[in-house]
């Protein structure tokens, strides 16, 4: 009797840390949430929640959804954005208290939410409205369901717990292409080690057929643009040569999780694999997972940002690391504290990091230095400057997709900005959608000859030396382009420049020579 009491106090003692820690980080969350300026991508997202649709070439259609309801009920501003994403990120924790309770005693599963919090890349996933926090969430309610079923694998022919594997596959489905590496590792574990009254359960297949159907949009979608989807996300942004620094992968891993906490994580993970059971399951989930992406980093894409791509695996992990913990804990008392200290001083440092944007003036010191948060600043100079310079009867061109979807954002969401053809729009899988919006060079080019255009070029994006080409590839579609300012964003870190012209009749393949703008032009 004492010792269920003290067990009892032991999880309830747990329960308040994880509370109060789970409320301090949400409250982070939410602060950065409102004020930090939208990221360029989410721009995008939300550019493409004005044109709903099941799917879209970069991502499903379960973003720009969810960004959709956002602003429907929250007002088109960044919080109004993100705060759905939100939502599904402080979820999160809670789902790894729910998994590691299928694991353990209740004590252990607070405990384990309670060390899911300082992962330093959970900061950003609810923060940012990104595809990551649905595919996050989906992974973890997908996981908790197959653990369940492994846990008791005499099921009924379709109860809840099939009712949430076949929501979570429908999820993921919706969420982004990178579920599918999770349905392939989460597939074979699930078949190497559910019990086998599990696996001949209609429920099981029910839910697996849910989870198939739900790629249906985005295989249709993909057929009607020659798999212009599929390219970019599985062929054409990765160079599937060998680079070697794709070998430091794991060494990378480790610094953005924080060593001592990466290597707790491995940790728990193989003893959850030799713990055998549902632990097992877990174990070989996370762990494929994390396998799969490091034999993958050398012949990945390591042009954009994607450290981010395990961390479904970490917070699987923190469900398996209190055992793991309390066993240094008695040999070296002192670890699990440093693991701790050195987890928290990494999420705290993103969160400053992220500070860097949301306060202008912090961001403008940063100017000319790695650290210049680019992707968040500038766009509400540059919509500012577009708004005091716009004639009522002027169409919108911007040279590349992200100024454009910053602009059409920023200037009450319009819906129809027309982009040049920036190598930019390629490298992020963009062009194809912006030609089946017609906002690409040939829905500029069907505009009636003599229509007056405003152009905002962000120069930084184009190597100087090709400044003077650039604006001779604009001057193939508009003539008469004449400079009006240069705007600057915080700190001058970034600059961009807006010129006025009109639609010229036809096309002029040669170009023509435009003069790049005085310095006096500049708007503060």
């Amino acid at each position: 009797m004492v010792q269920g009491s003290e067990s009892g106090t032991a999880a309830s003692a747990a329960c308040v840390k994880f509370v109060a820690a789970w409320g301090f980080v949400t409250a982070l969350k939410l602060l950065i949430a409102v004020h930090l300026p939208l990221f360029g991508d989410e721009a995008f997202y939300a550019w493409s929640a004005r044109h709903l649709a099941w799917a879209y070439t970069d991502v499903p259609g379960g973003t720009p959804a969810l960004i959709a309801l956002g602003t429907a009920l929250a007002g088109d501003t960044a919080f109004g954005l993100r705060w759905p994403f939100l939502v599904l990120g402080a979820a999160l924790p809670w789902l790894v208290v729910r998994l590691a309770r299928r694991l353990g005693d209740a004590s252990s599963a607070w405990r384990a939410g309670l060390w899911s919090l300082p992962l330093p890349l959970l900061l950003p996933l609810g923060t940012l409205g990104l595809p990551d926090a649905l595919l996050t969430f989906a992974v973890l309610l997908a996981l908790d369901a197959l653990v369940g079923l492994a846990a008791a694998p005499q099921r009924r022919a379709f109860d809840g717990l099939h009712g949430q594997l076949a929501l979570a596959l429908v999820l993921g489905a919706l969420a982004h292409y990178r579920f599918l590496p999770v349905l392939a590792v989460g597939g074979l574990a699930a078949l190497w080690l559910l019990p086998r009254p599990a696996l001949r359960s209609p429920g099981l297949w029910l839910a697996l057929l849910a989870g198939a159907l739900a790629w249906w949009p985005v295989l249709a979608f993909n057929a009607t643009i020659d798999g212009a989807g599929w390219r970019f996300q599985f062929v054409e942004r990765h160079p599937w040569s060998f680079e070697a620094r794709g070998l430091l992968q794991p060494i990378e891993q480790a610094l953005v999780v924080t060593p001592l906490l990466y290597l707790a994580s491995l940790l728990a993970l193989w003893r959850g694999w030799r713990c055998g059971g549902p632990a097992r399951l877990a174990a070989a989930c996370a762990g494929g997972l994390l396998l799969f992406y490091a034999l993958l980093a050398p012949f990945a894409d390591r042009a954009r940002f994607s450290l981010h791509w395990p961390l479904p695996a970490y917070l699987i992990a923190t469900a398996l690391l209190p055992a793991v913990l309390d066993h240094w804990r008695r040999r070296r008392p002192w670890w699990p504290a440093a693991t701790a200290t050195l987890a928290v001083s990494g999420t705290l440092l993103v969160a400053a990091l992220f500070a860097l944007p949301a306060l202008p003036g912090l961001a403008a010191r940063t100017a000319g230095s790695g650290l210049y948060p680019d992707n968040f600043l500038g766009w509400r100079e540059v919509a500012a400057a577009v708004r005091q310079h716009r004639r009522p009867d002027e169409v919108l061109v911007a040279d590349h997709f992200m100024l454009a979807a910053q602009l059409a954002f920023a200037l009450d969401r319009e819906r129809r900005v027309f982009v040049l053809d920036h190598w930019n729009n390629h490298k992020h899988g963009r062009a194809a959608q912006l030609a089946l919006w017609g906002y690409d060079e040939t829905g500029l080019a069907a505009l009636p000859a003599g229509t007056p255009l405003l152009l905002a070029i962000e120069p930084g994006e184009t190597p100087a030396q090709e400044h003077a080409a650039w604006l001779g590839r604009a001057c193939r579609w508009i003539e008469d382009l004449v400079p009006i300012a240069v705007v600057a964003g915080p700190g001058e870190g970034k600059w961009f420049w807006l010129y006025r012209g009109q639609r010229r009749v036809g096309e002029q393949p040669a170009g023509c020579a435009v003069p790049l703008p005085p310095e006096s032009a500049t708007t503060q």
